[in-house]
């Protein structure tokens, strides 16, 4: 198994290896058949068009993705309510049809304990409330192996609020970040740590985007891909699961 190189993976563009499917919808049909198999790629194009059937068949649907997935031998990176954002680096879970596989943050994640190597979540937590959000940091705790990391990005409230106590003309700004993306908690620093911390991280860092001191900084891309969302305006932290020993104390 081979450990992800961030300080030479940070310096190629962030997009690289993002997949873009064809045109057309035959096209596309035989990319994504081509990546999960026929019948899930045919069930998800009809989650599309029907998200509430999705949400119902799409467990089932993308189950065999999911153990293929587990059974491999390679470093297992889970993007964490990625949405569309598919690389072959890592297995993307949300609620979306175009996700890898079906996984809602909100609920406990269809996985074993102690099975993936890092989880990635980028701009995710704050979609949900600080109840839940405390409970996908467990979830995350819990499924990572021992030594795993987390990384997580999300909006950072001291950066909104440094902005808006500068000038009256940054004001609605923060009012933005709150309403204007379906956000339910904009966590300051301070309080993430904290909630890191007692969810049972350990070595928790507070790191940048791209960190090229960090493990999985390589991993970022959200503001070349949401060009309104500068880097600073997010918050970067890198957290491990204790080793065995330590975790089971």
């Amino acid at each position: 198994m081979i450990t992800p190189n961030n300080a030479e993976l940070v310096k190629r563009p962030a997009l690289e290896g993002m997949d873009h499917p064809p045109t057309g919808l035959l096209a596309r049909f035989q990319h994504y058949a081509r990546r999960y198999g026929y019948w899930h790629a045919a069930l998800s194009f009809i989650g599309r068009y029907s998200f509430s059937l999705w949400q119902i068949i799409g467990p089932w649907v993308t189950r065999s993705h999911l153990n293929r997935w587990l059974k491999s031998d390679h470093f297992k990176i889970l993007n964490l309510g990625g949405g569309n954002v598919l690389f072959d680096r890592w297995l993307t879970a949300d609620v979306v049809p175009r996700a890898d596989v079906h996984m809602n943050v909100t609920q406990p994640l269809p996985l074993p304990d102690s099975c993936v190597d890092a989880v990635y979540s980028e701009e995710v937590i704050e979609h949900i409330s600080r109840e839940r959000g405390d409970a996908m940091l467990r979830e995350c705790l819990r499924i990572l192996k021992p030594g795993g990391w987390l990384r997580l990005t999300t909006p950072s409230l001291d950066y909104f609020a440094r902005r808006a106590l500068a000038s009256p003309q940054h004001v609605a700004e923060i009012n933005e970040i709150f309403y204007r993306h379906e956000h339910r908690h904009i966590y300051s620093e301070a309080e993430l740590r904290a909630a890191i911390e007692s969810a049972g991280f350990v070595a928790v860092r507070a790191s940048s985007y791209r960190d090229p001191a960090s493990r999985f900084g390589y991993l970022d891309s959200h503001p070349e891909r949401v060009t309104y969302a500068p880097p600073e305006w997010s918050q970067y932290w890198e957290a491990q699961k204790p080793q065995m020993a330590a975790f089971s104390k």
